[in-house]
């Protein structure tokens, strides 16, 4: 005899309870819409989960609450369209419902669900990218929705149902979409190039074809070389059908982000977070991996390949490393800003050919890639309508994540497979929700609640701009004499700033909802205009060719790249004795919860004054009115985002993947990394920004800035304080990193010290021994313990006997102190010193002598630090983690 499930009892006994109309009165209607929309969504994304693996494995993994057998569900999903309608109301015009048939979309929404079912998240997003490179549909859309929003909620869906729909490519991307589930599969494995070349890229890419497969490219940074290269390959595999690509570079952070860009702009599956030494593969056919200079050196036949490229090769020429350039191969690129010298210039011609294409810095600036103006960000609070509203889900959110927090710890530590106990940003939070997904286990409600009102909260923040107020000021103020190009948010907020603005100045708006014949007369008088300002939604989305201007102001508060630098070089153009000036606004709502948009808000600065760095552009900044408020935000915000890494490998961003404080150090170069060191020594802090970006460009003289992001990071991580930055960049990097031997990785940082000190006085002690004597004195004030630390490890091998010898001090802080200072100075002869540490009873100690172990390169201590990687402290978790990637060479 069958015996019946729980779900089954229950339904015999209740089937009332089993309906929708009895779901909706239960669990929806006494919540929110955001929050029950995201009940909702949970709850018919596990009867899709059912479905699959009824249909796949004969089995289910949830209790349904709704009856399988008649209409609950599809009134369920009638129910998602109705109120995702309603949440996004704000995207519909005036006479354009007939152009969206809910039921239509209802179909569309579970079908991206029920296709897309066995695919990680970011995948998701590759193959709907991937199908709209295929009708020439721009994909960036599709990733500015999918950071708000997960691929399978009815919110994504229903943004990127109205962006079909309002681009006219819903029958298109309907007709594209492949019609098996093996289709798809090829679509996900296949790369594809995921966005346009520009015109110099697809002259550089023909040159290099047109010479053999082989020569320089020197381009000038942010020109796009990284792509020039991706794109190359992707082309040779097209015409060839298989190949094989090595990547080499004398930088491993350089290597992450060749990796990165890998996944990203071509489409290959895989983590883009994993280390450089995964490569990236498409059936074993196109295959592209990533190496250093200095491990290829050793042994350049080993590495054979189809396509070498070499990246920043001007470092390729140096005696030490060119004989990785001999690497067995058919096609050879090197790429690089500049190659100076005549020696280095004939070393590249003998291994990999002549220059065959240069970009010069004037040229970009000349076709607008690099535009040249000044940049002024604006630092202000959003201007968010709904404020009263906003202020009430930004208060429930704070109740419900401690809520969460303090009663289930438990429930957090199972879920997250021992990683946390406790959520100490939301994006912790939005992460882990979004695996739970695809490990298909039963999650709180209370945890479904909290993406409901994220969702809310975010959606709001995405539709506001920053304070009109300011933006209009700003406007009214310049264009009385100027021309001005305005980007708002979207047309509603376009109307409201035109209708300010008019009367006031000469004011002119176009976007995508005015007749062909307006936008065109709207245009022209603009141009004809000897000032004025024209006013537009977002940043050029509505295909508008802009007319010149000297002025652009921003407050579109969407994610904004480099691109959109790029493409204002196009619109602001130098005039005789005039230089062009950007506005850019950069926002956070004044009622602000920390642990979400601290992050944001950083992200949001490190990006634009990244962008500012690379091409050189002043960047000043100017504070809203609301200046006291706004520098108490800032202080929080960075106090937040030092105290999460302080706890952590990484920190997660949307922009720059995520972030290591040893690869944002090993991107700078080495010889601007020891002028980096030399500067910071003796200054006197805190840094500002704009401080910070004169000590960069000093460390770099006349160098380019480095391609990969983050700088602005180890501002904020070493708290703006210069001795603290040096100590990082010591820690992590050492300054003469090219005159130390491969086999000993960089020295672990001196703690936070001021530069200049006085050496203590002692009669009848050598200078090693008064250094110890502080070091040992419990009495002694941790300031004076880390002065005599940083002046040990000056001393070098004349102070490894007597820091051994004080290995034995029962202080656990003496250990941990003389444990750093023998890593630091790097002296093999304290290994078998330093091995016993990994089981002291201290955790502090286990940490520090499994770092030290990794910087001196002790392959002897493998399996002691593998066990280590299970021990209960988090810390020596972490440190055994990063000692074992020293010892890979990672």
């Amino acid at each position: 005899m069958k015996h019946l499930s729980a779900f089954e009892l229950e339904y015999l006994e209740h089937p009332e309870r089993f309906t929708f109309d009895y779901f909706r009165e239960q669990s929806l209607n006494p919540h929110p819409l955001p929050v029950a929309l995201s009940l909702a969504d949970e709850e018919l994304l596990n009867h899709y989960d059912n479905e699959y693996h009824h249909r796949t494995f004969h089995r289910t993994l949830f209790f349904p609450r709704l009856d399988t057998t008649g209409p609950a569900y599809q009134l369920l999903e009638d129910y998602v369209a109705e109120t995702s309608t309603a949440v996004l109301s704000e995207r519909f015009t005036e006479g354009s419902d007939a152009d969206y048939a809910w039921g239509e979309f209802s179909g569309f929404r579970k079908h991206l669900v029920t296709a897309l079912h066995t695919y990680p998240e970011i995948q998701k997003v590759q193959i709907l990218k991937k199908i709209a490179v295929k009708i020439a549909l721009p994909p960036s859309p599709i990733d500015e929705s999918a950071r708000l929003f997960s691929v399978g909620s009815s919110l994504f869906a229903m943004e990127f149902y109205l962006g079909l729909k309002n681009a006219k490519k819903w029958g298109d991307y309907l007709g594209a979409w492949p019609p098996s589930d093996e289709g798809l599969r090829e679509i996900a494995e296949t790369p594809e190039v995921l966005l346009s070349l520009w015109k110099h890229q697809v002259q550089a890419r023909d040159r290099w074809l047109g010479a053999g497969g082989k020569g320089v490219l020197e381009m000038a940074t942010a020109t796009g070389k990284t792509l020039i290269g991706l794109a190359t390959a992707y082309h040779l595999f097209r015409v060839h059908r298989s190949l094989r690509v090595l990547v080499l570079c004398h930088s491993r952070a350089i290597l992450n982000q060749w990796r990165r860009e890998a996944i990203e702009r071509l489409g290959f599956l895989g983590d883009p977070d994993e280390d450089y030494s995964v490569p990236v593969s498409y059936k074993g056919r196109f295959e592209i991996s990533f190496n250093t200079l200095q491990m290829v050196m050793r042994d350049p036949g080993q590495y054979g390949t189809d396509l070498l490229i070499v990246d920043e090769v001007h470092h390729g020429a140096g005696p030490q490393f060119r004989n990785a350039l001999s690497v067995p191969c058919k096609w050879k690129m090197g790429l690089s800003a500049t190659v100076e010298g005549r020696g280095r210039t004939d070393v590249l011609d003998g291994y990999l050919g002549r220059t065959v294409y240069t970009y010069t810095l004037a040229d970009a600036r000349r076709d607008g890639i690099i535009p040249e103006f000044n940049l002024v960000v604006h630092k202000t609070f959003l201007d968010i309508m709904e404020e009263e509203e906003f202020a009430s889900i930004t208060e429930s959110i704070r109740k419900l994540l401690n809520y969460i927090n303090a009663s289930q710890r438990e429930r957090i530590r199972v879920l997250s497979r021992n990683r946390f106990e406790r959520f100490e940003s939301l994006s912790d939070f939005v992460r882990l929700m979004t695996d739970l997904r695809y490990r298909s286990v039963e999650i709180p409600d209370e945890w479904l609640q909290m993406i409901g009102l994220i969702n809310k909260r975010r959606w709001v923040i995405h539709r506001s701009s920053p304070k009109l107020e300011e933006a209009i000021r700003l406007a009214r103020d310049l264009a009385g004499a100027r021309k001005c190009v305005l980007f708002a948010m979207d047309i509603a907020t376009c109307e409201r700033v035109y209708e300010r603005l008019s009367g006031a100045v000469p004011a002119f708006i176009v976007h995508s909802k005015m007749k062909d014949p307006e936008v065109k007369h709207a245009l022209q008088a603009f141009r004809a205009a000897r000032n004025g300002v024209l006013i537009a939604p977002r940043m050029l989305d509505e295909g508008i060719d802009i007319p010149d201007a000297e002025v652009g102001i921003n407050v579109a508060s969407s994610k904004t790249k480099l691109q959109l630098i790029q493409r204002l070089g196009r619109i602001l153009r130098n005039r005789p004795g005039k230089r062009p000036v950007f506005h850019h606004f950069v926002a956070v709502p004044r009622n602000y919860i920390v642990s979400e948009d601290s992050f944001t808000y950083q992200n949001d600065l490190a990006w634009i004054t990244d962008v500012a760095l690379k091409m050189g552009i002043p960047i000043t900044e100017e504070v809203s009115a609301d200046a006291g408020v706004f520098s108490a935000f800032e202080r929080e915000s960075e106090e937040a985002v030092r105290a999460y890494y302080a706890g952590h490998e990484g920190l997660a961003t949307d922009d720059f993947g995520v972030i290591k404080v040893r690869n944002i150090v090993e991107s700078i170069l080495p010889e601007a990394r020891a002028r980096l060191v030399g500067l910071l020594e003796g200054m006197t802090g805190p840094l500002t920004d704009e401080g910070w970006a004169r000590v960069l460009r000093s460390a770099y003289r006349n160098e380019q800035m480095v391609e990969v992001p983050s700088q602005r990071w180890l501002l904020v991580i070493g708290g703006r304080e210069p001795a603290a930055i040096r100590g990082l960049i010591l820690w992590y990097g050492g300054v003469a990193v090219e005159e130390r031997k491969e086999s000993v990785p960089a020295s672990p940082p001196p703690r936070e010290l001021p530069a200049q000190w006085e050496m203590p006085k002692s009669m009848g002690q050598s200078r090693v021994e008064r250094f110890i004597s502080i070091l040992i004195d419990d009495q002694a004030p941790q300031k004076e313990q880390n002065r005599a630390l940083d002046l040990l490890v000056r001393e070098k091998h004349s102070a490894v006997k007597p820091l051994i010898a004080v290995l034995k001090d029962g202080n656990k802080r003496v250990r941990e102190h003389s444990i750093i200072a023998l890593g630091q100075i790097g002296s093999r002869e304290a290994i078998p010193f330093i091995r016993p540490f990994l089981q002291d009873q201290e955790p502090g100690v286990r940490q520090q002598a499994a770092l030290a172990l990794g910087y001196l390169n002790d392959t002897g201590s493998k399996r002691a630090l593998m066990k280590l990687k299970g021990d209960y402290a988090k810390g020596v978790k972490i440190a055994a983690k990063n000692a074992l990637k020293m010892l890979e060479g990672i």
